[in-house]
């Protein structure tokens, strides 16, 4: 006799398999294929790895920035949002190589302890240029010995941040389970320390150097984790014409990164010198819940670029073929993500923040949208990247950071906090579609057109 329960559970299957059989009628074949394929299942694996660990220390991460602006106030919470926004934009790091470096690794896997090595080097200068520059800068322009103090204390992270190489190195072999399995437990010791310092009322200092604390553990994560999976680190190797030739390659990168980190910040530091810290604090409440969808196309496209990379290599159909998928599904969850924030936001604010932050409202309806050009921007970036034009890629970042600063000037005296948000709709969007108009980028105009008109094609 067949027990009872084994009917069921084979009922069920049998429902699901029926259900789902159904559904995958309604997909046209060549999705069917693609989703079926072996490549596919293999980078959806490397993205789902990927999105699970950073999705879940972003949760974590934005969660403790609720009970931050929740315990902390709208003027403390402005001021400690100011001085990461003034880092990231005047400690911008001075030789961007992330993506060269995958790259490198992909196509010359035996010279990666070469890469590795002198990678290193690069980064842990770029810390150090960017510690300077950003506490120096902080004497002139923040009139205040205790913003510098705090200025200082928060960049110190970069120092940390340079072993990140190691998260490039397992990306670029499509293999990042373990490092996300280990950014959640880093996540969540940092979520946990925050919390305990918040809770405590302490001076705003700990709350920054904690934010460094989480950078020492994740590089300790790293630093075992390429131990036990791959060697030792005393293998890399330092080459002067491979330091050379990164810092040569990066500059377009550095450009775009300094840009970005000018029309992605650039609205904060306005709003705090023309409207003061409570409309900072109000702001980046918007800011930093649309802030967490971001991660949704960074992901997607970082796991993907060797996918990208290899059908490059391969033939300009596959190619297109595949940069029209990835415009097509961005674009899609960009699109439901705005709808769904758009209709909801009330019921996140109050329920989040609470009436201290009911301003915030009108703010995160109207910033929400600028997620579509995110998403877009992003997925270009990597089609560029793989195709080798770095100065497009610079010149699309040089147009937002310039819509940015010209646009935040102009519309926030008029709108006020509204007018930082419609700016940011501008600078994220514009640039994508002037970049795209070009007719040297008429095969990708025409893939993202198609992605958008004919999503399932």
């Amino acid at each position: 006799m067949i027990p009872c329960g084994l009917v069921k559970s084979a009922g069920k299957n049998f429902m699901f398999d029926y259900i789902f059989s159904k559904i995958k009628k309604t997909i046209p074949q060549k999705w069917r294929d693609f989703l079926e394929s072996d490549g596919f299942k293999r980078y959806s694996k490397n993205t789902g790895w990927m999105f699970l660990g950073r999705i879940f220390s972003l949760v974590l991460s934005f969660f403790v920035s609720v009970y931050m602006a929740r315990n902390l106030g709208v003027e403390i919470f402005g001021t400690l949002n100011f001085v990461i926004s003034f880092v990231s934009i005047a400690g911008s790091t001075f030789f961007v190589i992330d993506s060269i470096l995958i790259k490198k690794i992909i196509q010359e896997p035996e010279n990666t302890n070469k890469f590795l090595g002198s990678a290193l080097v690069v980064k842990i200068v770029n810390a150090l240029l960017a510690i300077t520059t950003a506490t120096v800068a902080s004497i002139f322009f923040a009139n205040s010995q205790i913003t510098t103090i705090l200025v200082f204390v928060f960049s110190t992270f970069t120092i940390f941040q340079s072993f990140d190489l190691i998260d490039f190195y397992f990306q670029a072999h499509a293999d990042v389970k373990n490092v996300s399995i280990a950014s959640f437990f880093t996540g969540a010791l940092s979520a946990l320390v925050k919390v305990i310092i918040i809770s405590l009322h302490v001076d705003i200092f700990y709350l920054l150097l904690s934010y460094v604390f989480d950078h020492f553990m994740l590089t300790i994560s790293y630093i075992y984790l390429y131990k036990k999976y791959v060697g030792k680190i005393s293998a890399w190797r330092i080459d002067k014409n491979t330091i050379k030739n990164l810092i040569i390659q990066s500059w377009p990168f550095t450009l775009s990164t300094l840009a970005i980190s000018i029309y992605m910040r650039v609205d904060q530091i306005f709003l705090k010198i023309l409207l003061g810290s409570k409309a900072v604090g109000l702001y980046v409440v918007a800011v930093r819940f649309s802030e967490v969808w971001f991660i949704i196309s960074s992901v997607i496209c970082g796991s993907l670029l060797p996918a990208i990379l290899n059908a490059q290599k391969t033939s300009e159909n596959l190619f297109l073929t595949r940069s029209k998928r990835l415009y097509s599904l961005l674009f899609c969850l960009s699109v439901l993500i705005c709808v769904f924030i758009f209709v909801s936001a009330p019921f996140i604010i109050n329920f989040l923040y609470g009436v201290a932050y009911v301003e915030s409202i009108g703010i995160l309806r109207i910033y929400i949208w600028s997620i579509i050009g995110v998403f877009i921007s992003t997925a270009l970036q990597q089609i560029l990247l793989a195709q080798g034009k770095f100065k497009t890629i610079l010149s699309l970042n040089l147009i937002g950071m310039t819509l940015s600063l010209v646009l935040n000037y102009l519309f926030i005296p008029l709108w006020g906090i509204k007018g930082a948000a419609i700016a940011n709709i501008f600078a994220y969007t514009l640039p994508v579609i002037i970049i795209l108009s070009l007719n040297q980028n008429r095969e990708q105009r025409k893939a993202f057109v198609s992605a958008v008109l004919k999503p399932l094609s």
